[in-house]
């Protein structure tokens, strides 16, 4: 299959079969992950993968906890989203170590938030070449940011300092999600 077409048939998948990913597979997809640009090569995240369900069932019942100091329609967002977690046989926390943005924060602005941007910008890349990995696998991620509302709490209980930047349920899909619109090209395009 041709690049684009592949991109263009990427789809978030958020309900998965019971079945087990190997971690042969999950590596391939960390190595497409580290495979991407990043701000002088600085590769700024790490990827910590969670398919202990003892740990799995600790991490979203703090997370469940955690939702309860939001607004109702919020925290309806939030329970699903610990749903999909719960459905996934993996997910893999990304980090930003903060490799270049630790060194700049003594300049001050606009240094400190130039470098934390671009950091930040790399793991989005890093985060997009596994989803187009997973998909190459026959396999089915979801991008959840919802965490992050609870990411020092989570960080806390994973005994990192590192900046969580994105959760990612993984596993074999048991859904078929159609596609969606997009804006037309002409309306986000614009030439100069």
């Amino acid at each position: 299959m041709d690049t684009l077409k592949f991109i263009k048939q990427r789809r978030t998948v958020r309900k998965f079969k019971k079945r087990p990913v190997s971690r042969a597979s999950i590596d391939k997809i960390a190595e497409a992950g580290a495979s991407a640009p990043s701000p002088h090569n600085s590769q700024p995240w790490q990827f910590t993968v969670i398919q202990n369900k003892g740990l799995k069932q600790r991490l979203l019942i703090r997370l469940k906890k955690a939702s309860g100091r939001y607004m109702t329609s919020f925290r309806i967002l939030f329970n699903n989203t610990l749903e999909i977690m719960q459905g996934a046989p993996v997910l893999i926390f990304v980090y930003n170590t903060r490799i270049l943005s630790r060194k700049t924060r003594a300049f001050g602005e606009p240094y400190f938030s130039v470098t934390h941007l671009s950091e930040i910008e790399g793991i989005s890349a890093a985060i997009q070449n596994m989803h187009l990995a997973a998909g190459a696998f026959g396999l089915g991620m979801a991008w959840l940011t919802i965490p992050l509302f609870a990411g020092k709490e989570i960080s806390r209980m994973m005994k990192t300092e590192n900046e969580l930047i994105a959760v990612l349920a993984l596993g074999y899909p048991a859904e078929q999600p159609k596609g969606l619109h997009r804006k037309a090209i002409s309306s986000i395009l614009k030439y100069e």
